[in-house]
């Protein structure tokens, strides 16, 4: 997906820190919030844009947002350290002018607060919760100017390096996980109208409804699984797989089994299913079973993830004789 803004300097940095083998140049991937401001006028300097706090200041009055100032900094002929000054003046003007925040520079400290979310180091969890709540009243007030409301949302993920959509989804998860319906409700609720795939945020509110009501969530999961019938989607049945372990609820796994077996397609789609299988049996004392998918994912660890598995595939017509053993043993 195309980005915007610095979305593309966070998006090489979470590449880089995930794998550091990814070629990048230092200045890429540097931290500039822990420069200082001296340093970082010098650096400007050095790369032939001189300026201070107060000519940093007049120029900022006359533009927009940190892209349009670089953009006024340049001349046609010096544009080969064009990204390089622009991650500078974006740092400078989001410590120096903040009162004027662009797009780009609310994106990226939603960037930042998120990151520090998934590497636990967020120390302070309600200016997340300020910069999700600032972020729908952006989408709620621009939707009733006439936008379309995914639309919308899929031009302000641009001028994010994290998939939006799913984190909102994640960090909803993790709310219910943690006990906080009534915030996880507010989320859904308020972002609903400018997911694209609403399936995800359905299996949400059916978390939310079954812990309320399980009767009524056993409905709801049920007509979630024979929508997945017409459009399925591996991932999600991965996702419902994974909360059916928490609940030890065998017939609805033994439906998630069965509708995933047409949908798998990769190395990674079959050991990600055995995992989620192996766990599921010894929660529920079935060693023999248990043991049985261990053995067959220890024996698969060396095969590239990546590699397309077929159905013929002799681990593979094992996995699903013993599910279909267990479904037959049930009834």
């Amino acid at each position: 997906m195309e980005t915007r803004g610095r979305a593309l300097y966070n998006l090489i940095l979470m590449n880089w820190q995930e794998d550091p083998s990814f070629e990048v140049e230092p200045w890429q991937v540097e931290d500039y919030r822990s420069l200082a401001t001296k340093e970082i006028f010098k650096r400007l300097k050095a790369l032939g844009i001189p300026l201070d706090e107060e000519r940093f200041k007049n120029y900022a009055e006359a533009s927009d947002s940190p892209e349009e100032l670089t953009d006024a900094l340049f001349i046609e002929e010096e544009l080969d350290r064009f990204d390089e000054v622009y991650l500078l003046v974006f740092e400078l003007w989001r410590r120096l002018v903040p009162e004027k925040e662009s797009l780009s520079i609310f994106c990226d400290q939603l960037d930042h607060l998120i990151s520090l979310y998934d590497q636990d180091q967020l120390d302070n969890e309600e200016e997340l919760n300020n910069a999700i709540t600032e972020l729908e009243r952006i989408l709620d007030e621009h939707t009733d100017k006439g936008e379309d409301p995914q639309g919308l949302f899929q031009e302000i993920s641009l001028y994010c390096a994290h998939d939006l959509q799913s984190f909102i989804y994640d960090y909803a998860s993790d709310q219910i996980d943690h006990n906080n319906a009534l915030y996880a409700s507010e989320l859904i609720d308020g972002f609903a109208p400018y997911i694209t795939d609403k399936r995800w945020f359905e299996f949400l509110e059916f978390r939310l409804l079954a812990a309320a009501d399980p009767d009524e969530g056993e409905i709801m999961l049920a007509r979630i699984l024979e929508d997945q019938k017409h459009e399925p989607d591996f991932e999600l049945l991965l996702e419902i797989a994974r909360y059916l372990v928490t609940q030890g609820e065998m017939t609805n796994f033994l439906k998630v089994i069965s509708q995933a077996r047409s949908l798998i397609e990769t190395e990674q789609d079959f050991q990600e299913l055995l995992a989620i299988s192996a766990e599921f049996c010894r929660l529920l004392d079935r060693e023999d079973e248990a043991q049985k998918l261990s053995d067959i994912l220890k024996q698969r660890s060396g095969i590239l993830l990546e590699q397309e598995i077929a159905s013929s595939d002799k681990h593979f017509k094992e996995f699903f004789k013993l599910f279909e053993d267990l479904d037959r043993s049930e009834a």
